[in-house]
């Protein structure tokens, strides 16, 4: 089976910590990488094969400009953002510069793998409670 092949970051260690173990608890991923940063975590990306970038949104060198070095990447990972913060705003930011996913911190026990998967499988998934209000306000409704 292969597995797919997921990258952390966040500059909290705790979470950092608690995400790498709900990933690893999962067999259908691998963590291949963490970083603290995002300019580590486009390290990373580069010097690994990373299908899934899981993002925080609030560290250092993240937010949109993260997501958009991401995605400009020659095989871009899928990426997916993580932060407490889930104002409709940040939510819409990162989804309008190429996050195909937005989990709230709250829900990373439940959620997280499911997102992953979904996010790999080619979904767009907004866990974070303001979804539809997100989405509303990417369309301009």
């Amino acid at each position: 089976m292969s597995h797919l092949r997921v990258l952390i970051a966040d500059d909290h260690p705790q979470m950092l910590a608690a995400m790498v173990h709900v990933v690893e608890s999962d067999s259908r991923f691998l963590v291949v990488g963490t970083a603290t940063n995002g300019h580590d975590a486009l390290q990373v990306a580069i010097d690994s094969e990373v299908d899934i970038a899981l993002l925080d949104v609030r560290m250092p060198g993240g937010g949109p400009a993260a997501v958009a070095a991401f995605v400009a990447l020659p095989s871009p990972p899928v990426v997916v953002a993580v932060s407490a913060e889930t104002s409709l705003s940040t939510v819409a930011a990162m989804v309008g510069a190429g996050a195909v996913g937005y989990l709230a911190k709250g829900r990373i026990g439940e959620s997280l793998p499911e997102v992953l998967a979904q996010c790999a499988a080619g979904e767009v998934v907004l866990a974070t409670g303001s979804g539809a209000g997100a989405l509303r306000m990417l369309l301009g409704n």
